[in-house]
């Protein structure tokens, strides 16, 4: 272990819901992410980075703890058992730490993640007039995480380690107008009628699929600000001169689906996340600026988010890792639908077997490709191969087997996840995860 004065900060920003598609940093048509275009000339770039779940909740314990979803199995029954994360890991070693968001999953839930930080900043009931610019969600904007977690930070006496999760990008969409550069009134009124859950809608056939083309250009927006929030956040770390010690891995989650189609038989368009299996919900931004920056630069190879505790470590330790987040696999679970969301799928849909199917993806390294990868996954029975040259770039290339994906989920389950009981979702709680349409 480095000494206490050379022990770097850890700031992990995460893009909640922003799938690498929409990024102009991918060479997406809109100007979305200009500050991650500037940010990669001193970053490393991931192209082929790849979420382990859907949706927030599994795919942030994987992202905290570095156990796949398929082994620590934690949803939306279950709790998090006490020190498995790399954030109380730092803190055992004389970090401070923090978490800094409006995701009612993280600050608020029951699932115990805000057990890991010792400072939670979550959605308060009051707050600045100039942070509240959404008229859908009763919640302050990013910006008020970002000066949250600026005010925290400089306060901090020692090494920190700090987790920043803006949910701009996340529906319902309301970006500020000096954002809002792609949406169009029909977009606007058309999320105004809708519920907030509005999947059931689209799935149910109450409305056609394309109109969800009208809600993509407002989270166009909405990826626009994050963009802008993040601006916001590594600036004040350069100018008071705490960025040249601090370890910088910004990502996103998970995607999200505007009638995206499915690729296998039977597999159901994605939209908004959790199912189906697509790429536009599992292939994620990924940046890292290590501390003091380095050279700009791409990786092509499959990147998995839950590397990032051992990248942490390593960071911390004094020794950079060798290939970062890159692996020659990275492996996706849909976890099983469970709850009111299984008996949603049963009430609208017309055949709500085909979103209940169990999935499964590999992304293995293909060198012949050049920049591309392999994805083999399964949906259900069905189960295919295909090529990834870029994010929304899939070419299929042959029919498989399933247990040709199912090979590459060796690893033991991990005993971290223990039934929720007793510390239930408060009403608090509920009517702030309901605002994200998750209830």
């Amino acid at each position: 272990m480095a000494s206490d004065t050379a022990r770097p900060n850890v700031l992990l920003v995460v893009l909640d819901s922003v799938r690498a598609q929409n990024c102009s940093l991918y060479g997406y048509r809109n100007h979305t992410t200009p500050f991650l275009e500037t940010l990669a000339s001193e970053s490393t770039v991931y192209t082929q980075a790849r979420a382990p779940a859907t949706w927030s909740l599994p795919s942030h314990i994987s992202l905290f703890t570095g156990i796949e979803t398929h082994a620590h199995k934690v949803t939306v029954h279950d709790r998090l058992q006490p020190g498995a994360t790399v954030f109380e890991t730092l803190a055992d070693r004389g970090y401070t730490t923090g978490l800094f968001s409006e995701n009612g999953f993280l600050t608020s839930h029951g699932s115990g993640i805000k057990h890991a930080f010792e400072t939670v900043e979550a959605a308060p009931s009051t707050y600045d007039d100039r942070f509240d610019t959404t008229a859908v969600n009763p919640a302050p904007d990013g910006f008020y995480f970002a000066a949250a977690f600026d005010a925290w930070r400089q306060g901090c006496d020692g090494p920190w380690a700090a987790c920043v999760n803006l949910m701009d990008a996340h529906r319902p969409f309301e970006p500020r107008p000096a954002y809002d550069t792609w949406g169009t009134e029909f977009g606007r009124e058309l999320q105004q009628t809708l519920p907030t859950r509005w999947e059931w809608v689209f799935h149910g056939q109450e409305r056609p699929y394309w109109e969800l083309q009208a809600l993509e250009q407002l989270y166009d927006g909405g990826i626009r600000q994050v963009d802008a929030i993040l601006n916001r956040i590594v600036s004040r770390l350069r100018a008071t001169g705490a960025l040249a010690e601090t370890l910088v891995v910004v990502c996103g989650d998970h995607g999200d689906g505007f009638g995206d189609p499915g690729q296998l038989p039977g597999e159901p368009p994605a939209v908004s996340h959790i199912v189906p299996m697509t790429e536009s919900l599992l292939h994620v931004p990924l940046l890292v600026r290590p501390p003091g920056g380095t050279s700009g630069r791409r990786c092509h190879h499959p990147a998995r988010l839950t590397a990032f505790p051992s990248v942490v470590r390593e960071t911390v330790a004094g020794r950079p890792p060798d290939r970062g987040f890159a692996v020659d696999h990275v492996v996706a679970t849909k976890q099983p639908v469970t709850d009111s969301l299984r008996q949603r799928f049963l009430d609208h849909c017309q055949n709500p077997g085909r979103f209940l199917k169990p999935s499964r993806a590999v992304y293995v390294d293909s060198p012949t490709d050049g920049t591309g990868i392999r994805k083999q996954y399964f949906w259900g029975n069905e189960a295919g191969e295909y090529r990834v040259d870029a994010p929304g770039e899939l070419t299929r290339l042959t029919a498989i087997a399933p247990e040709r994906v199912t090979a590459a989920f060796a690893t033991p389950k991990a005993d971290i996840r223990e039934p929720l009981s007793g510390e239930q979702v408060t009403p608090a709680a509920k009517e702030q995860l309901a605002a994200l349409g998750y209830y």
